[in-house]
């Protein structure tokens, strides 16, 4: 059997593997969303990330593919760095203007015990939700898009599938999110709440593809993930009902 990320050596290739990893990483995000214990989640992610990784690699996705490469690192996480600010201010202004603050207050987590809280947003989103989320979209999936596509045609496709990756938790959240269940006043309201947020996910997600490609390293968006996530959290306990 070939090294991971031999150049030509896999015998995994073409656009069928393209497909079976997309639906594999789909069906995942179900199982993990649906099934799984919610405690398992951490270590779970990590290692799917890892297997993910791993099986990018021998399909022809190189460490420089998916944005691990050691000289990288420090860079990385220089421009990730740059974002926490920017990233601080706009979820500081939604949590502000009356219009959005009512999205940032979730059962799930205004309901959280300050024990809780601190490890959602100390361990849990910071390594199970947004490293799990980057190395899985950002480096193995789109690394095994661009052993075959343009760049942007890697962008594009892996923002899809982390766009798609992102409707079964919107779906759970209608319920524990006031705002959202209030405005998915039907079927079609709700289809309408799950597309739009298929669609904003997307686009965070080519924006992350371009922190990693910028960076060429996964520590960029690793840590705008992180951040963004985590903020938001922290928002959300601060605006909801105490």
């Amino acid at each position: 059997m070939s090294a991971p990320g031999a150049e030509g050596s896999s015998t995994f290739k073409g656009a069928g593997v393209e497909v079976a990893a997309s639906t594999l990483v789909l069906g995942y995000g179900v199982l993990l969303d649906r099934v799984l214990p919610d405690l398992s989640h951490v270590p779970v992610n990590l290692a799917a990330a890892a297997l993910a990784v791993y099986l990018a690699g021998l399909a022809g996705a190189s460490v420089r593919d998916m944005g691990l490469e050691k000289e990288n690192l420090v860079r990385g996480l220089k421009v990730g760095l740059y974002t926490v600010a920017p990233i601080a201010a706009v979820v500081a202004v939604g949590a502000a203007v009356p219009w959005t603050r009512e999205f940032f207050v979730d059962s799930a987590v205004t309901g959280a015990s300050s024990g809780r809280a601190l490890y959602e947003m100390l361990v849990r989103i910071p390594l199970g939700t947004a490293l799990a989320e980057e190395l899985i979209f950002r480096g193995a999936l789109m690394g095994l898009f661009l052993r075959r596509r343009s760049t942007a045609a890697a962008v594009a496709l892996s923002s899809v599938v982390f766009g798609l990756w992102h409707i079964s938790p919107t779906i759970k959240s209608l319920s524990t999110n006031a705002a959202a269940g209030s405005a998915a006043s039907g079927p079609l309201a709700a289809a309408g709440i799950v597309a739009a947020v298929v669609a904003a996910t997307a686009a965070a997600g080519a924006a992350l593809a371009w922190l990693r490609l910028k960076s060429g390293s996964i520590a960029a968006p690793w840590l705008a993930h992180a951040s963004l996530n985590s903020l938001s959290y922290l928002a959300g306990r601060i605006v909801g009902p105490t």
